[in-house]
């Protein structure tokens, strides 16, 4: 059986970690070390500040003389930058993996592999697993709520990732498992009954998206990819931080272009708006952020950058993407 990530969660404070610090390279995001240093009496070993996912700053940290002299484990803490890094570390170096994330912005706490930039483009690296994943709902608390509430974005996308799945078996024959995919559409419902929970991030709300992500996660391990969570949806999203050489906040990032790729494949996006807006997913700000000449742009742009990247069949493959038909996804998000 494929691993489930949910075996190794602990839903327990993070104090429990002080006996293991005293030999671990702790990862760590400035604003996640500073809400959780108060309660951690020990001091690590080693301390790293994750910064960015570039390959060669990840190459650096590993090479770094001075910082793995009496190292027998990583210890990721924050969001999803620190929790890839200490994938990443874990990985080249062979070490045990304990991931803390700070905020539920991400499936990545739950998955094993690192997400690593070569050249600003995204490339999934490597393949670790962790030996706990600490949840403690009082840590993930003191983010800011809008950082919880986007982290749905990684299950939002199964909307539109499920309808691309489909399409390429119709298409192309690639392997369709109907069953992993009406088990994924379940965790939309799910979702969606815990909603409330999810916008007022509560102890309830902590706890459903942690077990919704370990479940997806397990889906696609189950599949032997990440059809079951990733399409058209996280390809438009690869182009728009390659065009514009930026990392977008990933839950509103995916939440925006899933709700642009929906409407495109004409696949009841005002059912997947009114999901994304009871959660409270900030994705208009998003929108305004990035602009909607870039977005455009990278509508445009996004079938040849997945041919490009060899990525799977989507929608976007059938028929080149018209700045016209771009223009009117981009409207209908915004009304």
């Amino acid at each position: 059986m494929p691993f489930h990530p949910l075996s190794v969660v602990r839903f327990a404070p993070i104090d429990a970690l002080n006996p293991l610090l005293d030999d671990a390279l702790l990862v760590v995001d400035p604003q996640a070390w500073f809400a959780a240093r108060t309660r951690l009496a020990a001091n690590p070993r080693s301390l790293v500040r994750a910064e960015s996912l570039d390959e060669a700053v990840l190459q650096s940290i590993e090479h770094a003389p001075d910082a793995w002299a009496g190292i027998k484990r990583v210890i990721g803490l924050g969001g999803g930058t620190a929790i890839d890094t200490a994938k990443y570390l874990a990985w080249r170096k062979s070490l045990p993996l304990i991931l803390i994330p700070s905020a539920l912005t991400v499936d990545a706490p739950f998955t094993d592999s690192a997400a690593v930039r070569r050249a600003g483009r995204i490339h999934y690296t490597g393949r670790v697993f962790p030996d706990a994943i600490y949840v403690d709902a009082a840590l993930v608390q003191t983010a800011p709520a809008p950082l919880n509430r986007g982290g749905v974005g990684d299950l939002l996308s199964i909307h539109t990732a499920l309808h691309d799945w489909q399409l390429a078996h119709e298409r192309t024959g690639e392997p369709y498992d109907a069953a992993i995919a009406e088990q994924s559409a379940a965790l939309l419902e799910r979702l969606r009954q815990h909603a409330p929970d999810i916008y007022a991030v509560n102890e309830t709300g902590v706890r459903v998206l942690t077990e919704l992500f370990c479940e997806e996660v397990y889906l696609c391990y189950q599949a032997g990819s990440s059809r079951p969570e990733e399409g058209s949806e996280h390809h438009i999203l690869y182009t728009l931080e390659h065009q514009t050489g930026r990392a977008y906040l990933h839950g509103a990032a995916v939440t925006l272009c899933a709700l642009i790729a929906a409407y495109l494949q004409r696949n009841r996006p005002d059912d997947l708006r009114a999901l994304a807006d009871a959660c409270g997913v900030e994705y208009r700000a998003l929108l305004n952020e990035v602009g909607a000449e870039a977005l455009l742009h990278a509508l445009v742009a996004a079938r040849e950058y997945a041919l490009e990247e060899q990525l799977p069949y989507t929608f976007l493959m059938e028929t080149p993407l018209t700045p016209q038909a771009a223009r009117g996804a981009l409207e209908w998000v915004q009304s």
